[in-house]
């Protein structure tokens, strides 16, 4: 993700979101921002956003199982 972005200008406008609202939105950003990643690295040319969202569940699911 670019350092310049909207997600990153959205929280700096809005001051009086939750703390914890805000430590989870940043949280799955920087997820999402990963399992593209991740996508790209596997897939490479054939990454697909759809690709990266089901990286992204499992992600969430491990996660679960986890706790």
């Amino acid at each position: 993700m670019k350092t310049d972005n909207p997600f990153d200008c959205a929280l700096d406008a809005q001051k009086g979101i939750p703390e914890n609202v805000r430590e989870q939105v940043v949280w799955v950003t920087d997820t999402l921002d990963l399992c593209w990643a991740s996508a790209k690295s596997v897939f490479e040319k054939q990454a697909t956003p759809e690709l990266a969202l089901a990286i992204f569940d499992r992600v969430v699911a491990r996660i679960g199982r986890k706790r």
